[in-house]
Parts: structure tokens; sequence; C-alpha cells
């Protein structure tokens, strides 16, 4: 068979560019064998989507908006000549966060699209988990469309579905939903770039794919749940938020009828993470994922361990109780770590585990308003003093204990999904 011909394409995004990593990375797969990624454009100059683009290789460059001073027309001139002189023959908008007029829109008419994180035509514009929270909605998602005049109007390409879950906020819901957008947009370049679209009007169809072995991004036909076995809101945030690029659902135990929870009395984490999916998953009968965690001290003989959850009747008295049986040790001899054992049980009996560890010391005192149980009072190694509560999210779920063994599950979860 012939080689089709690859298609120029640049990509437009004004953020973290977390889309723009799922298509470069799709396309390091092989998954978008026709796409020939030339040129990521920003209207940011420190956006971390140009750095994300040149960790791929990719050209990137800032049209920074401000000095043309509201003359949005300029300003699209600008980001027009850059494509033009590239040879782009497809604009992918993701997470581009300016309205655009008929200066860009024109010349790329038909070879323009955007993903929206909402079911279109429902909630266009900004805010669209917000919107949908509010509104009450049981399902939500993505869409990726033609871009028009019309704001998030154009013809729908494809549409990925995500329910709403019953303690749902705007933030887990986007976490939810950014994870199916990695899949749609990869699959929307993928059936653009293979020449497999038909618009009629507002129709868009898709053409059969005349080579049966081409690789495609995985469309997942169903929407794979897992159980999470924890009924800490905290927890699950972080899990979910940690695992966003995963297309799963994560539920919490809330979500169904309570239950005596097991007796964790394992001599380790791993077994402790055990007893709770097993339990969970034959309450449910879904796949279920646990953890056990604690806190190790040296100076304590690693003390609070398996023990750390039930060490005082909250996470203020934990964090007293540890500070003061710590006082007078110095801070080079208060090393201490986070361990983290994960557990993903399959309702034949499957298993698989990892571990992960994140080293540091303890505090004198509790700094920092993020994260929750011991964060305060633990300083992660190679951030400069600061401690575990004082980090940002997104710096935590990098480097955190659960963050690392969650990680560590992804290899298990890969083969979930192509059960």
């Amino acid at each position: 068979m012939t080689q089709a011909k690859r298609v120029p394409v640049a990509v437009l995004a004004s953020g973290r560019g977390s889309n723009l990593r799922a298509l470069l990375e799709a396309s390091k797969a092989g998954h978008l064998p026709n796409a020939d990624f030339r040129l990521v454009i920003s209207n940011q100059p420190d956006a971390p989507a140009l750095l994300v683009a040149q960790q791929h290789g990719v050209e990137a460059l800032a049209v920074d908006h401000r000095p043309f001073k509201g003359d949005r027309a300029a300003h699209e001139r600008a980001i027009l000549e850059h494509l033009q002189g590239a040879g782009v023959e497809l604009v992918v908008l993701a997470g581009y966060m300016r309205l655009l007029t008929p200066t860009l829109i024109t010349p790329f008419a038909g070879r323009m699209i955007n993903i929206h994180p909402s079911l279109l035509p429902s909630f266009p514009g900004t805010n669209a988990q917000k919107q949908a929270v509010q509104y009450g909605v049981r399902v939500s998602g993505c869409t990726v469309h033609f871009v028009t005049e019309e704001m998030d109007a154009g013809p729908v390409i494809l549409q990925r579905a995500v329910p709403v879950l019953p303690e749902d906020n705007e933030h887990t819901l986007a976490a939810r939903i950014l994870a199916q957008e990695h899949q749609a947009i990869a699959a929307a370049v993928q059936l653009i770039t293979s020449d497999r679209l038909e618009v009629i009007g507002r129709q868009v169809r898709i053409k059969p794919n005349p080579d049966s072995d081409s690789k495609t991004p995985l469309l997942h036909p169903k929407s794979v749940e897992i159980v999470v076995a924890t009924g800490n809101a905290h927890k699950l945030h972080e899990i979910r938020t940690i695992l966003q690029d995963v297309p799963v659902v994560f539920r919490g135990t809330t979500e169904f009828d309570p239950m005596t929870e097991p007796d964790e009395n394992a001599p380790d984490y791993l077994g402790n993470a055990r007893i709770k999916a097993q339990a969970w998953q034959q309450k449910t009968g879904l796949w279920t994922l646990a953890d056990d965690s604690g806190l190790e001290v040296d100076a304590l003989n690693g003390r609070p361990g398996i023990r750390s959850a039930r060490y005082a009747a909250s996470s203020e008295a934990r964090n007293r109780k540890l500070l003061s049986e710590l006082d007078g040790v110095p801070f080079e001899k208060r090393t201490a770590r986070f361990v983290c054992t994960v557990v993903l049980c399959g309702p034949d009996g499957e298993e698989y585990h990892a571990t992960g560890v994140c080293e540091g010391h303890i505090g004198f005192e509790p700094k920092g308003e993020h994260g929750f149980g011991y964060d305060p009072i633990f300083v992660p190694d190679d951030f400069g003093g600061r401690h575990l509560a004082e980090l940002s999210e997104s710096t935590k779920n990098n480097i955190s204990h659960r963050a690392k063994a969650l990680y560590g599950l992804k290899p298990a979860l890969g083969k979930l999904l192509k059960m």
C-alpha cells in the first residue's frame, strides 16, 4: 500500500499543554503516522505548553497578544504568517484561550479543530465543568469540533461521555473529562490526517478504515470503572488527579451501600491494601483499587508506620503527638519517609500491586495549607526545606509516595483497558 502523505500540523495552546502532550506522545507511539507536528504557538510566553513542545523536539513559538493592544486581527495575522511559513495544513486548538476572528479561521476553514470540555451544544464557553455541576446533569464529557466563527458551534467530529458523580465538583469532574480529552483529541487528529472524515452540512461522517492494520489511538467503547476503597474525599481526588490521563472512572465507596469495613490486621502495607481491595471488590463486583500507607520515622524506630492513620484521633492530634515525641531531636536525625503500596484486584482473582516511597525529614512545626494528614510536618528532600503541604498540588502529585505507587500501577491499568 502506498504510504499516505503526512499532514503538517500546528497546535495552539495557552496553558500547561496537557492535550498537546497527549498528542505528541500518541505520535511518538506511532498512533498518528500521518501527522507531522511542525509548530506549537502560544499567546502566553511563559506557557508550559511551549516547554512540552521543546521536550518533544517540536518548534515552540510565543506570539504574545499583549503588544497588539486589543487588535485581535493584527495578532492573528502574525500567527498566520508563522503557520503559513511552516506549511501547516491542520491547526489544533488545545486549550487556546483566545476567541478567534475570521482572520485566522477563514484560511483554515475545515482544517481547524478545537476540543471543549462538555458535550456540545451544552455548556459552551468558559467554565463548562462548573456549569455542568451547577446544572445538575448526570453526564458530561468532551467534544472535538471544527472551528467556525460562532464560538463552540462547529460541526462535531466526536464526543466522549463522562458520568457526573454525586460528590463531584468542577475540579474532580474536570480531571476525569481531561482523561477523555487526551483520547479524543488524538483520535480526531488520526481521523483527519488519514482522510477519513466527510462533512455534509453539520454532519461529520467517519469513513471506513481502508487499512485494518494501521495504528490508531485506542478508542475505548466502554467506560471502565474502578472502585477506590476509600471514603476519604481528599484521597479520592488525589488519585483521580494523579491518574487523570488514564481513561477510567474512579468511584469512591460513598457511591455504594455501606458495609462494615474490614479489619486491617496485616503486618505490612501490602497486606492491608489487599484486605481492603478484596473486600470492596467482593462487595461491588468491580475492579477495585486500595492503598495503605504510612510515615516511617527513623528516630522512632520506624513508627508510626502501618499505624499512621491510628496514631491519634485526628490529623492535628497525630502531628502534635509526633512532634512531641521528637522534641529535642536535631533536624539531621529526623529522617523519615512516606511509604505507599497500592493493590488492584479483579473479579477473577487478578491482582497487581506497586509501592512508592518519598524520602525526607520531620520539621519542627506544621507549615502549609495544601495536602492532608502528616503533610504539614513532612519536609521532602530536594525542595529547599519547604514542607509537603507548602508545595503545589501538581508538584506533590509528581513526588508523593502515593503518586509513585500509582505510576507504578499504570502498566497494569493499561492491561485492564485492553481486556
